[in-house]
């Protein structure tokens, strides 16, 4: 696998999102915002992080935040905005609209390099998706061309490269969704958990109970977003329980009911 040192991550946060009303970077799930999901996704694989926006407001995240090249001009321009900032070969790319996208599927892409292609993509749901994708630095001089021809089509630009997709499983696929509207947000967020908190559990949470909205896939993903509310989690052993019965971490999350429960006597 290449080295994260020849990695960057670029965040495309230039869209007008007419349909949501607002600007989607700043869209809040499990207490963060989507532009956050992303940052804390690409952390892990990539050693720089751009933002492509014209809006200054994402200055906050304290990232390198480049303009579009070209204003209005869709992903297309984004992407090449973001490889003419990049000092990397290797160029994660993802669109601020992907809450639930995780670290685990950006290496699926990056395990996927060879010494011919171009773009590496993600397929999920038989939709190829050229918006979670590794891209390589050779991409921008193509992109530069098809822009001033006046070719806007992201998919048309990208069938110019060598290409090659990586499929996706059914489990994996929820973490590709993309939110473009309010009732998809509102989906999104449908998710009820009620949750309990036993013995020296409860100690730490100050509270015994708590019923949250979440949509993070698994149980490891719901304990982050808790490590992050209770500081001092973390550091405690627990176990967890879902509908009453033990399950580990990458247990997916299929009930409404969770319980953290100090360690049994004798294990």
């Amino acid at each position: 696998m290449i080295d994260k040192t020849n990695i960057t991550g670029i965040i495309l946060a230039g869209g007008k999102s007419t349909r949501m009303g607002t600007d989607k970077g700043f869209l809040m799930l499990n207490g963060k915002s989507f532009m956050q999901h992303s940052i804390d996704a690409l952390k892990p694989v990539a050693s720089k992080l751009i933002i492509v926006s014209n809006n200054t407001d994402y200055d906050v995240f304290g990232l390198n935040r480049v303009n579009d090249s070209i204003e209005n001009a869709g992903p297309l321009a984004g992407i090449y905005s973001g490889l003419k900032e990049s000092r990397t070969d290797y160029n994660l790319v993802l669109s601020c609209d992907i809450p639930l996208i995780n670290s685990d599927v950006l290496r699926q892409l990056i395990s996927a390099v060879d010494n011919t292609s171009e773009v590496i993509q993600i397929e999920s749901n038989n939709r190829k998706m050229p918006l979670i994708a590794l891209y390589s630095k050779s991409c921008k001089t193509k992109f530069e061309r098809l822009l001033n021809s006046g070719e806007r089509k992201l998919q048309f630009a990208v069938n110019q490269c060598s290409v090659k997709s990586i499929s996706l499983n059914k489990n994996e696929a929820k973490f590709t969704t993309n939110v473009n509207t309010k009732d998809e947000l509102k989906q999104l967020k449908s998710m009820q958990i009620h949750i309990k908190y036993f013995g020296k559990i409860s100690e730490i949470t100050e509270i015994t109970e708590e019923q949250i909205e979440f949509s993070g896939g698994d149980v490891s993903a719901l304990l982050k977003f808790l490590y992050s509310k209770y500081k001092n989690l973390e550091s405690n052993d627990f176990k967890v329980a879902q509908n009453q019965e033990l399950v580990s971490e990458n247990a997916k999350l299929t009930g409404q009911d969770i319980a953290l429960l100090p360690p049994f006597a004798g294990g």
